[in-house]
């Protein structure tokens, strides 16, 4: 099994694909539900929307290292904990939830970068204005929410994939779906990658391994470190992508690589 992490800027969409999913695939598909310290407000629902826990609850969840990822919003704290993570494993689903990119990161630590598939949700900046403008907050909300999608419109390459939603609702999941059925049913990486290693691509490009598992500081994906044995240029590329599982953003094989010589020590 697999979780699935939506991430992208304020009114991108991201709730409503999440939700549109749940319709049409809820037999493989089950969302991670974060607990909460705030009080339920009227029309939430106890296990649904979040699970809503004491100040001293939550310091025993610190307290057992049960805390996968957290955020602090408005003196309040909402994460999710190891125990979600087992609940869903035991429908034997796979997890769906909306995360920032601290939290993808320490998902991704926690359960391994191949489990957790970061997904960037895009909209026009244009749309998401206008859907701000339209909303009932206040001007000066709206105002800080157009300036944060604006700032997180920037992290449009630091997912593993990236959807447009710049059209209708229903191709938008078109996208999603076929990620999610490829990373499902696709095999796990087995190259065992080490320093010293030369790699070769489809064009006939050489490259020698520097480091095999260097950390991305923003999302936690593991990078391959080569040095072009050309241009003796150092470069990086997404651990999956070099080896042709996927490319980042696009769901394709370009720029992997096969091993020609093991020069590792």
């Amino acid at each position: 099994m697999k979780y699935f992490i939506f991430y992208g800027p304020t009114a991108s969409g991201k709730s409503a694909l999440m939700e549109y999913l749940l319709i049409h695939d809820a037999d493989y598909l089950e969302p991670l539900v974060s607990f909460t310290t705030r009080s339920i407000k009227t029309g939430e629902k106890e296990g649904t929307d979040y699970y809503y826990i004491s100040r001293d609850q939550y310091l025993e969840y610190r307290t057992q290292s049960k805390i996968v990822e957290q955020i602090h919003y408005l003196d309040q704290v909402y994460g999710l904990t190891t125990d979600e993570l087992k609940r869903v494993e035991a429908a034997n689903k796979n997890g769906l939830a909306v995360m920032n990119l601290e939290g993808i990161r320490s998902l991704k630590a926690r359960v391994g970068y191949q489990k957790v598939i970061s997904i960037f949700i895009y909209r026009d900046l244009n749309e998401i204005i206008k859907s701000i403008k339209d909303s009932g907050i206040s001007e000066t909300e709206k105002q800080k929410r157009i300036l944060l999608a604006e700032e997180e419109l920037k992290d449009l390459n630091t997912c593993d994939y990236i959807v447009y939603n710049i059209g209708s609702l229903e191709t938008a999941y078109k996208q999603l779906h076929r990620i999610i059925r490829d990373e499902i049913n696709s095999r796990p990486i087995e190259f065992n990658i080490k320093a010293g290693q030369i790699y070769q691509d489809a064009q006939g490009n050489r490259v020698q391994i520097i480091a095999e598992a260097a950390e991305h500081t923003v999302n936690g994906s593991i990078l391959v470190v080569y040095r072009d044995l050309l241009s003796s240029a150092v470069l990086a590329q997404p651990y999956e992508k070099f080896c042709g599982k996927r490319g980042v953003g696009k769901g394709s094989s370009e720029g992997s690589f096969s091993l020609l010589e093991d020069c590792s020590q």
